[in-house]
């Protein structure tokens, strides 16, 4: 091809370029998809009676949405306070390159250490819930080591946030629990406030759903994707 000169590919290109290859990785046909096209057995009586759940009693839709804006990807896109673990990083040569939150660099602000906005401190955009069976880790900052423990999170926060088990969660060793006093004064979201109780066999139920149903196993050939070379 013609050799492009100096500065001829922009940030833009590259943002534009980057979202066209995203939107051609949907990973959008899960059970839950194929079972809401009309295959009633796309799905295992084990992940139905974890939808009812998600769609009912626990609340769960009530965040992780599926219509209007959500574009069935469960997750309303707002942000919200949901009383997660503060996880930081030490600061130093040879440590973390970045200065956490506080006055003792332990905090994580949310989204107010990106807007300055001091209202929004502790508060993160609700995250989408497809194809979490190949993710490591949960919530924003990786505090959680497994969907069940995220689950249980949501469902009781004060309990969960009081009782955080760093080792239990396979947090990695060059990683720190921060206060979690603050983020509890600040309050939690409204929609989490009240704590729901489910059953050993409904909590298992609710996290095959999410980890089951909303897997579509064709990410797992995503990789393959990259290309040997680019532009």
């Amino acid at each position: 091809g013609i050799p492009l000169p100096p500065g001829a590919i922009t940030i833009d290109m590259r943002r534009e370029a980057l979202a066209e290859f995203q939107m051609s990785l949907p990973g959008a046909k899960a059970p839950i998809d194929r079972f809401a096209r009309g295959n009633r057995e796309a799905m295992t009586k084990k992940q139905k009676r974890g939808a009812l759940l998600f769609f009912g009693r626990a609340g769960c839709v009530s965040c992780h949405a599926v219509g209007g804006q959500s574009n069935e990807m469960f997750s309303d896109f707002q942000l919200h306070r949901i009383g997660g673990p503060q996880v930081f990083p030490l600061f130093g040569v040879g440590t973390g390159n970045v200065i956490f939150d506080g006055p003792s660099a332990n905090e994580d602000f949310g989204v107010e250490q990106t807007t300055g906005d001091p209202s929004l401190r502790y508060m993160f955009r609700t995250a989408p819930l497809r194809n979490l069976a190949v993710a490591r880790a949960f919530f924003h900052n990786g505090a959680f080591g497994s969907i069940e423990a995220a689950v249980r999170h949501h469902l009781n926060v004060l309990n969960s946030a009081a009782n955080y088990d760093p080792d239990a969660n396979g947090l990695p060793p060059d990683l720190f629990v921060g206060p979690i006093e603050p983020v509890l004064a600040a309050g939690i979201d409204p929609l989490l406030a009240t704590p729901i109780h489910l059953s050993n066999g409904e909590l298992k139920d609710l996290v095959a759903f999410v980890k089951e149903a909303l897997f579509d196993d064709r990410v797992l050939r995503f990789c393959d994707l990259v290309p040997t070379t680019v532009p």
